[in-house]
């Protein structure tokens, strides 16, 4: 059984997720319902939760800084939120999970099964670690981003990275320092959040680091000159947003 607490201060809303839970899975199991983070840090020492759906928007506290008051989380979280771009793009970058306001029947059960998953095989906390330091760091080089490879998790400075290309059903990762991570996620999987960090996709089969960009040569859609010297075409249709982006970095 995963034992569940629901935390947010919207009645309709916690009593809406409660009701898609019950009748989701019989594994799932909520041992408590909160309406505010004070009374749910409570409930998460009283009950050692597997899992806590936490809603971002709350009064006087909000869903990340109830986590930043829990000592240890060695729990599962889900976010739910109204849609708030700059919330979402932290929690995206840190691999965590999130669910739009109003809740999905699919997405839920998505997330759900995702965290079944991962309960198999805890996450470490520098996850929840890297969630806040994303959220204080304005500037989009300063944050890191989360991969989930194989072997583990990676944790990359945005800084670090040269650029994404695709390959095959999976993204491979080109690091400063020659390295290389293999992700099991597509190229489009990546392109919102690295294009909201500097990033930009210049053809169906690359991203780059806009900070890395040495040099644009011009042609029918040209050719970019990375720092590591790697030159890689750029889409023509891409051409003219990619060209004004470059004098901004």
């Amino acid at each position: 059984m995963i034992k569940t607490i629901i935390i947010e201060d919207e009645p309709v809303s916690r009593d809406m997720l409660t009701l898609m839970l019950q009748r989701y899975k019989a594994d799932i199991n909520i041992v408590d319902t909160c309406s505010n983070p004070t009374d749910g840090i409570e409930s998460i020492a009283k009950h050692q939760p597997d899992l806590i759906f936490l809603d971002i928007q709350m009064p006087k506290m909000n869903g990340f800084d109830m986590l930043k008051k829990i000592r240890q989380i060695n729990f599962e979280v889900i976010f739910t939120t109204a849609f708030d771009q700059y919330a979402i793009n932290a929690i995206r970058i840190s691999a965590l999970d999130y669910l739009l306001k109003p809740i999905d029947d699919e997405d839920l059960g998505i997330a759900i099964e995702k965290c079944r998953e991962r309960l198999l095989n805890k996450k470490p906390a520098h996850q929840f670690e890297n969630l806040f330091n994303n959220l204080t760091n304005k500037n989009p080089l300063d944050k890191t981003l989360a991969l989930s490879a194989s072997d583990g998790i990676s944790f990359i400075k945005m800084s670090d990275i040269l650029r994404v290309e695709a390959n095959g059903r999976y993204a491979k990762f080109y690091l400063l320092n020659k390295e290389t991570i293999l992700v099991s996620k597509t190229l489009g999987d990546f392109e919102e959040i690295l294009s909201a960090n500097q990033f930009f996709r210049i053809h169906d089969s690359a991203i780059v680091n806009l900070n890395h960009v040495k040099k644009y040569i011009r042609g029918d859609g040209g050719t970019v000159l990375l720092s590591d010297n790697t030159e890689l075409d750029v889409a023509r249709r891409r051409k003219e947003e990619f060209v004004k982006l470059i004098p901004k970095i």
